[in-house]
């Protein structure tokens, strides 16, 4: 990638409650951005965070002059966190990670390498999934799901941890407040033909705090969702929505 002027990487987080993993997760952001050469900034969404995430989000904007915080006054979502980071962005690519300490964020740079075949996506999926047995199968169910919904083969579609061209990513009209947001963002690109590339990416067990998700909901939501995106996609194909 050309070294530029502006910023050229966004890497964007959704913070709930992460005072255990927020500071170490943003300075190991920090810390590749400048080992890749580029000017960029690092976005975090404090989604109505009860515990000290607002408060180390203060203290490292004054190390960090590239830290922009957005602050949700209430917990809204996994998913309109992420929409509000994206819509404050301003990177020729943006980086979407999660803020737990899950990904290493150092594996950042192999997803550039794909980018100048024109994908509108590099999308990591997970080696080896660090998480309890019920959530590793339920993701594998949710990848069949999808297949069989919207014939999407992708190996782990609802992986948080991608590489987007930024304006392609800010055209997305990002419709979901929960844990369905990755796939929605992916297969609406899809639909509007973007090129999607895969690369493999580590996963670890968390370090520090507790995960917010609740399985046997966030499974109901995501069948809901796909189901209605499913139901809009015909509709858009018909010519009857002129957008998704």
């Amino acid at each position: 990638m050309e070294n530029k002027k502006t910023i050229s990487v966004s890497i964007i987080m959704p913070a709930y409650n992460e005072e255990s993993n927020i500071e170490t997760t943003i300075r190991a952001a920090h810390k590749v951005l400048t080992g890749m050469g580029v000017e960029g900034e690092i976005v975090v969404t404090n989604d109505g965070s009860r515990d000290r995430t607002q408060e180390l989000l203060d203290r490292l904007s004054g190390d960090y002059p590239n830290l922009v915080v957005v602050s949700h006054q209430k917990n809204l979502g996994y998913g309109a966190a992420l929409k509000s980071a994206v819509q404050a962005s301003k990177g020729e690519y943006v980086a979407t990670i999660d803020s737990d300490g899950q990904f290493d964020i150092s594996e950042l740079p192999s997803f550039f390498a794909p980018h100048p075949n024109g994908n509108a996506v590099v999308t990591g999926y997970r080696k080896k999934k660090q998480d309890t047995a019920f959530r590793v199968a339920a993701n594998r169910g949710l990848n069949m799901f999808i297949t069989v919904l919207f014939g999407a083969r992708l190996t782990d579609i609802n992986c948080a941890f991608r590489v987007y061209r930024g304006d392609a990513l800010r055209s997305i009209n990002i419709e979901s407040r929960g844990y369905q947001a990755p796939s929605e963002i992916i297969l609406k690109m899809m639909m509007l033909g973007a090129g999607v590339k895969e690369v493999a990416v580590s996963h670890y067990a968390r370090s520090g705090g507790q995960s917010k998700l609740r399985p046997f909901r966030t499974i109901a939501q995501m069948s809901a969702f796909l189901i209605y995106l499913k139901m809009k996609t015909v509709l858009f194909k018909k010519g009857m929505l002129n957008a998704l």
